[in-house]
């Protein structure tokens, strides 16, 4: 990998945009690149947390080890995101470990210097309140879909928010199906099954990682319509 500036990174990454350049200089100096091939952990559960890290590109799984089954993902993290503020702050160690899905870039912040930062910058800190917020929050609203739906639901409502991310009906899986049945609480079997239901009335084709949703709307009001019977409507995402 060729030379990678820290300035322009630390400038693009949302945490930081109100950053003053004095403040930048403070801190690329303490900041470490860390690349990470594909497979690579990052840490293991039980690592003490003595800073945190902003993902530059690729994509980091969050998980939890089980000796019994999958292990369970807690979440994904995607390029300017940021992760282990909470255990850093709390001086905790970490409660999953993180492993590279893709290859991957990120830039880690040593506590040290984030919280000199944090007592110069209430903007920033502020942001990163945020942050954690909206993370919380998200973790809730998964809890809640998981308790209240149920499997076939579960994975309808991750393919049309697929559907509707990549802006196609023609929609194609960037993770592995047992990434997917874990994030979505499933087991790898539950999740095959499931897909093979939804293929076999009509609502889906599937081609290894490649899923033709023959009708987003029809989709959508699964279970509540009966989807052999409901017409397309004209409009869809193509």
């Amino acid at each position: 990998m060729g030379k990678i500036n820290i300035d322009g990174l630390l400038a693009n990454q949302a945490l930081f945009k109100h950053i003053s350049p004095f403040e930048l200089e403070s801190l690329k100096t303490s900041v470490v690149k860390v690349d990470l091939e594909k497979g690579l952990m990052l840490f293991q559960k039980g690592n003490l947390a003595d800073g945190c890290y902003i993902l530059v590109f690729g994509l980091i799984k969050l998980a939890i080890p089980s000796s019994a089954s999958s292990d369970k993902i807690v979440e994904l993290i995607r390029p300017g995101q940021s992760f282990g503020e909470a255990m850093m702050f709390l001086d905790e160690p970490y409660p999953f470990y993180a492993e590279a899905l893709e290859p991957s870039l990120l830039l880690r912040l040593p506590k040290n210097a984030l919280l000199t930062l944090l007592e110069h910058s209430p903007v920033i800190a502020r942001q990163m309140m945020t942050g954690l917020s909206y993370r919380l929050l998200g973790f809730i609203r998964n809890v809640e879909r998981h308790a209240l739906h149920n499997a076939m639901q579960r994975v309808v409502d991750y393919l049309v928010q697929v559907s509707v991310s990549q802006n196609s009906t023609h929609i194609r899986l960037e993770l592995k199906k047992n990434v997917v049945a874990s994030l979505l609480n499933l087991t790898p079997e539950t999740f095959s099954r499931t897909l093979h239901h939804l293929s076999g009335l009509g609502l889906i084709q599937v081609r290894a990682s490649r899923i033709h949703i023959h009708c987003l709307e029809t989709l959508k009001n699964y279970p509540v319509d009966e989807p052999a019977t409901v017409s397309c409507p004209k409009k869809r995402i193509r």
